[in-house]
């Protein structure tokens, strides 16, 4: 048996190791985002670390590019179409299984979770080639919603699940429909975690770099596709200046869905 000191001084050890080992896993997390947010400062013309000077030369830069800016708005428009079919097709889905709670069409509509991207993405371009599917930002669209919709349906049926079933029946003892006890009451609920799928779908499309180097024709790099290619050259720092600008965007999403919605809840 161990005495009461030692056990007290066994927890205080443990607890001091959960923390030191809690603040090197954030560590590790943060510390390459911070790298570049602070290198894309840097006056030299190439990465370098620690920053040399303090200039905003590459934001300047940043905006002057039109081809990199030509990338980005592609992949905006590329991310953004997907996220709205992947929530019209994830919503009334999410709906069905709520109510009939069948596991197994549960489990195919998830599936793609688990598929390996690369294998899949093959497969893709095999299927389009064979129905004569043109690879253009619209194949590009059609893949991203399929890659993304999962996530999506998880994260609204799960919003779904956390409604109380009393309230829609409320509804309906009032002499409410279907669709208006919808509009009124369960859209209303389910709202927060609609937009949260919808954001984390957005980001997993805006940031695909496997699937969309498969798909993608000449002419419709997105912007991570841009910078993988560009690696063999070298990290362009007009790329820092772009990570700075998502990095921030991304944090103050965060931030605001936490407080707004709680978002975190749904992972």
């Amino acid at each position: 048996m161990l005495s009461a000191g030692t056990e007290k001084g066994l927890g205080w050890l443990l607890k001091a190791v959960y923390v030191v080992a809690g603040f090197l896993c954030f560590l590790f997390i943060v510390a390459p985002s911070l790298l570049l947010v602070l290198a894309a400062f840097s006056e030299a013309k190439y990465f370098s670390f620690p920053p040399k000077g303090f200039s905003l030369h590459w934001f300047q830069e940043m905006a002057a590019h039109a081809g990199y800016r030509q990338s980005v708005v592609r992949s905006i428009e590329i991310a953004t179409l997907s996220t709205l079919l992947s929530v019209g097709v994830a919503l009334p889905t999410a709906l069905s299984l709520k109510k009939s709670g069948n596991k197994t069409i549960e489990a195919i509509v998830l599936a793609p979770l688990f598929f390996p991207l690369v294998i899949w993405a093959l497969g893709l371009i095999q299927f389009y080639g064979m129905i004569g599917f043109s690879r253009s930002s619209f194949s590009i669209i059609l893949a991203h919603t399929v890659m993304i919709m999962p996530f999506v349906f998880r994260i609204i049926l799960q919003s779904m699940r956390e409604m109380s079933g009393w309230l829609e029946e409320a509804a309906y003892s009032l002499g409410a429909g279907k669709w208006r006890t919808f509009l009124k009451v369960t859209l209303p609920i389910v709202a927060p975690g609609i937009l949260v799928g919808a954001i984390f779908g957005f980001l997993v499309s805006f940031t695909d770099v496997t699937l969309t180097m498969f798909i993608a024709g000449s002419g419709e790099a997105t912007f991570p596709v841009r910078v993988y290619s560009e690696q063999i050259q070298g990290l362009n720092p007009i790329v820092l200046a772009w990570s700075v600008v998502f990095t921030v965007l991304i944090f103050v999403m965060s931030f605001v869905g936490e407080k707004i919605g709680r978002w975190s809840r749904f992972f």
